[in-house]
């Protein structure tokens, strides 16, 4: 990997939510955010992430069906996807699911391998 720093792209439209997440990644990884599925697509497409963090309950597109987009057009991009339920339809569109509440810890080392993991 080279010095440039692995993209993240926080889906999330709890807007608290989704400032903590980015504010606790932003130490490690260049984080841009979105609100909801619909604009996560159009952020992703318009400058692709290496590593897409996507609640599953959202307004829009849900985040398996983000998921399952984001790696038609991109399929080197890997997806995070969280959810408060134990079971997630579409979940295999997806490289990694937590529970929440998200352990702050295993979100960043996740991203870390799953973005080596794109970039190679």
């Amino acid at each position: 990997m080279g010095s440039e720093r692995i993209k993240v792209l926080v889906v999330e439209d709890d807007g608290d939510s989704r400032e903590l997440l980015a504010e606790l990644l932003e130490t490690d990884f260049e984080v841009r955010t979105a609100g909801d599925g619909l604009e996560g697509l159009r952020v992703f497409e318009a400058e692709p992430a290496d590593v897409v963090v996507t609640d599953e309950s959202l307004p829009g597109m849900c985040g398996t069906e983000l998921a399952q987009k984001v790696k038609a057009h991109a399929p080197r991009a890997r997806v995070i996807l969280v959810s408060g339920y134990a079971e997630v339809n579409g979940a295999e569109f997806c490289d990694v699911v937590l529970r929440k509440p998200i352990d702050v810890e295993r979100l960043s080392a996740e991203v870390g391998s799953l973005g080596d993991a794109a970039r190679q």
